[in-house]
Order: C-alpha cells, then sequence, then structure tokens
C-alpha cells in the first residue's frame, strides 16, 4: 500500500514523547480508581503532541500487547475500552463494547432528572444566603448607627 509516509520513523522529540506516554500509561495501569476514568485515558493520550498520526500509531503498536488483553477481559470500564478501541482503531474491541452495553444502565450524562443534578443548585444557593445575612448586618449597623446617634 501506499502508506510510506505515515510508516516513517519517528524522530528523536517524537520519540521521547512516545516514552513519556508510555511512562504515564504504566502510571496510570498501577492505580486501579483512575484507570477506570475515561478522562484521565483522554488527557494521556490525546494531549499534543501525543495525538499525531505517526506518534498515536506507535503507542498504539506499543499499548496493544498490553491494554487489548485487559481490555477484552473486562479491566476496564465500558467508556475507556470504547475510547481506547476507537482512539487505536482496534476494532475487534467496538464489538466487545457493543455486547458489553446492552444490560448496562445508561451513562451518567445522560440524566438529567436525578439527584446528582441537586448539590449544584445548594452549592448556587448558599453564596446567596451569605449575601444576604451580610447585606442585612450591614443595612441593620447603618440604620442603627443613624437613628442611636441622632438624638
Amino acid at each position: 500500500m501506499g502508506g510510506n509516509a505515515i510508516e516513517r520513523e519517528l524522530d528523536a522529540s517524537e520519540s521521547q514523547v512516545v516514552r513519556e506516554v508510555m511512562i504515564q500509561v504504566k502510571a496510570l495501569l498501577n492505580d486501579a480508581g483512575r484507570s477506570g476514568d475515561v478522562g484521565i485515558w483522554k488527557a494521556i493520550l490525546c494531549e499534543p503532541p501525543a495525538d499525531q498520526m505517526p506518534l498515536r500509531r506507535e503507542i498504539g503498536r506499543q499499548l496493544e500487547p498490553q491494554l487489548r488483553p485487559m481490555a477484552e477481559n473486562g479491566s476496564f470500564p465500558s467508556p475507556v475500552v470504547r475510547f481506547l478501541s476507537e482512539w487505536f482503531d482496534w476494532y475487534s474491541l467496538q464489538d466487545s463494547v457493543a455486547e458489553q452495553d446492552e444490560p448496562v444502565y445508561p451513562e451518567p450524562d445522560m440524566g438529567g432528572d436525578t439527584p446528582e443534578s441537586e448539590p449544584p443548585q445548594m452549592v448556587n444557593f448558599w453564596p446567596a444566603v451569605i449575601g444576604w445575612i451580610i447585606g442585612l448586618v450591614i443595612l441593620a449597623a447603618l440604620f442603627g448607627g443613624m437613628g442611636g446617634g441622632g438624638g
């Protein structure tokens, strides 16, 4: 095929980026809690210049022997597997993600009427209450001083 431009060897700085990404991924894999967070995977793999196609392919090539089996055996949640399969073009993983997704509940982003939407309202509510209390205290002090000092 005519993929010679894409299959070129990486220069020294590109190779260094690949090494740094590999170090970050290995550290991520040692943290079970964080390795299930698709946002952290995206932050590591999608950050320029690691998102450039030659680097992306090399990172995928180096990660595949370790990550693909982990993704296939359920070590990662569906959003992480879906991201890895799309990012690295690991199409066989996309089939397993589709099978896993069928019985699973919808993603948290979709539910707008869940109790999770109440805490941000409370966070916005309390500064207003505190502001009103401070305002009333200031007004009471002003008017108290004016009424008491005029006598």
